[in-house]
């Protein structure tokens, strides 16, 4: 699991362009491999190792979140959750230093800047490469399902958007991002790849934004289309989901029509849908060619894996997020949360006052 941490400054609940030196401290450290710098400097990301259940993923996760709120104190910074800031201004953010941010800004000019959102991804061990894009073809299904679940991105540009995700929208701004088209195998993608390699645009998969990628180099399938939850408990929580899922597809018990696809209308509308309502989303199930309520959805495919739980750590884990989504999702949480601390109306109108406490807030949710 990767997990994509906004630094925040203390007094000010505004983002912070201070990656380079926590950098400093943290790769001082013999866990430094678990951390990583992205393109912008607000931004600090978490990688865990492999796990084998959510237990042992949960603690080290919890231990990584710990290490980096430690090292950010003495610097007068926190580390919080969300998938946009309020304080989210594409030509305020800094560019790293580095060579792989150069190379974005050269290939996508201010694209970086403003896709310089919070997510988290969910890497999956594939026994084979077909098997692979067998996986990501019905991961890629249910990502609408996806959306809504970790729906936390609801603010941006001292504005509330009318979307619970307003996130994931980014990413359809990219040539080659968005849906992973459905794929017959390995060979199929392949060719693929090299059509979108020809463009000069990308270089690697990694240059390839789509909600589920196939990721030779590790061996797995990775689901990309998360808003970074404002929990740790949650973030394992949705690290075990996907990975159920995952097997229900691998093993046939999720399987997609063999009839020709439904017109891409009803997913493209559904994952829109997703993005502005969140769980209170009606969305189409591409399993069952039916459209449905995201809750539906969900407690279905929750039934089907206690019929064949994948093992009694990640059922506890799922469970504890179907606790998280029976109350409020993060969306709601992030806005009744300014609306306690600032009052009813637009972010914008007195930010000086509340964003500090606001995100120290939303900070102190990190690892409860």
């Amino acid at each position: 699991m990767e997990l994509e941490l906004q630094i925040v400054g203390r007094a000010t609940g505004a983002l912070s362009p201070s990656s380079l030196e926590l950098w400093e401290r943290v790769r001082q450290r013999d866990d430094a491999i678990r951390f990583s710098l992205e393109a912008t400097l607000a931004t600090i990301e978490l990688n865990t190792s492999i796990h084998g259940d959510a237990d042992a993923m949960a603690t080290e996760t919890l231990r990584l979140t710990q290490t980096l709120c430690d090292l950010a104190a003495p610097m007068d910074l926190l580390l919080r959750g969300g998938g946009t800031q309020l304080t989210q201004f594409w030509n305020e953010r800094v560019m790293a230093p580095t060579e792989r941010a150069r190379e974005l800004k050269r290939r996508f000019g201010y694209l970086p800047k403003r896709f310089s959102t919070y997510g988290m991804h969910v890497h999956v061990g594939m026994p084979s490469a077909d098997d692979a894009i067998r996986v990501g073809n019905g991961l890629q299904a249910l990502v609408p399902l996806f959306i809504a679940v970790s729906a936390a991105s609801p603010f941006l540009q001292m504005a509330d958007t009318g979307f619970c995700a307003s996130r994931p929208l980014e990413s359809l701004l990219y040539p080659h991002g968005g849906p992973m088209p459905r794929l017959k195998d390995w060979q199929e993608f392949e060719a693929l790849a090299d059509q979108i390699f020809s463009t000069r645009l990308a270089s690697s998969l990694n240059d390839v934004y789509w909600d589920v990628r196939p990721k030779p180099q590790f061996g797995t399938i990775e689901v990309r289309v998360f808003d970074t939850p404002l929990s740790v408990s949650k973030a394992v929580g949705l690290a075990a989901f996907t990975r159920a899922c995952a097997a229900m597809v691998l093993e046939g018990r999720l399987s997609l029509p063999h009839s020709p696809p439904p017109p891409p209308t009803a997913e493209r509308v559904s994952r829109f849908l997703a993005c502005r309502d969140g769980l209170e989303a009606e969305l189409f199930d591409p399993f069952a060619l039916a459209w449905k309520s995201a809750r539906a959805w969900l407690v279905e495919l929750m039934q089907a894996f206690d019929r064949n739980p994948l093992c009694e750590a990640d059922s506890r884990h799922i469970h504890r997020l179907r606790r998280h989504l029976d109350g409020d999702q993060d969306s709601t949480i992030m806005r009744t949360t300014w609306e306690e601390i600032v009052g009813e109306g637009d972010p914008g109108r007195d930010p000086d006052d509340g964003l500090a406490r606001y995100s120290a807030a939303l900070a102190s949710r990190l690892r409860a």
